[in-house]
């Protein structure tokens, strides 16, 4: 049975299942929500690097990672933008995971945000990362934008990694930004996924 039926799939299998009939079909249901539930996931955050490209744009107030508590990792960033409003911006959303090296894996992605945020299902990958953002950040309206950028004490859960198909790894999550023409600055975030056994 392929693993990578959505969890979802798995809770709905049980009552249209018999034990009778599908005896292997039941246990492969219960090794798939066994393994999505219990499998001691670990996702937390390893670094973060910011860079503005232009000083007169933006200025980085702060961009680190913060023990919280036992376990838990909060990201804080704080970018002073100079030039208000931002009323249109592009965003290049790159996934890289770690093989002797970071290489490109699975998501390379430009998107217009403002045009995202009015129709956020074109980009399904985009926006399960906007997902786990816009709670802990002040980017939770679509433009323009007439304030700096902050993300404050944002954590990872790990319930976020049971809705993207990666196998365990190092991953660095890239975002490089572009308004008025121009690029502005990126931010590279790297994230640790264990999930306990290889999908």
């Amino acid at each position: 049975m392929n693993v990578f039926y959505s969890f979802q799939w798995t809770v709905n299998c049980w009552p249209t299942m018999r034990l009778k009939s599908n005896p292997m079909g039941v246990w492969s249901c219960v090794a798939i929500v066994l393994m999505f539930c219990d499998s001691n996931a670990l996702f937390k955050f390893k670094n973060i690097k910011c860079t503005c490209y232009e000083k007169s744009f933006c200025e980085l107030k702060r961009c680190e990672l913060k023990v919280l508590g036992r376990g838990i990792v909060g990201l804080f960033l704080h970018a002073q933008t100079h030039q208000l409003p931002i009323n249109k911006s592009t965003c290049i959303l790159s996934l890289y995971r770690r093989f002797n090296g970071y290489r490109p894996f699975l998501y390379n992605i430009t998107v217009d945000i403002c045009s995202f945020l009015k129709n956020r299902k074109r980009y399904p990958f985009v926006d399960l990362v906007y997902d786990g953002i816009r709670n802990f950040s002040n980017v939770n309206h679509s433009c323009p934008y007439n304030h700096d950028i902050i993300v404050n004490r944002m954590v990872l859960n790990d319930n976020m990694i049971v809705k993207v198909p990666v196998p365990s790894g190092f991953y660095k999550l890239m975002f490089i930004l572009k308004t008025d023409g121009i690029w502005r600055g990126e931010v590279e975030v790297y994230v640790e996924v264990n999930l306990g056994y290889d999908r």
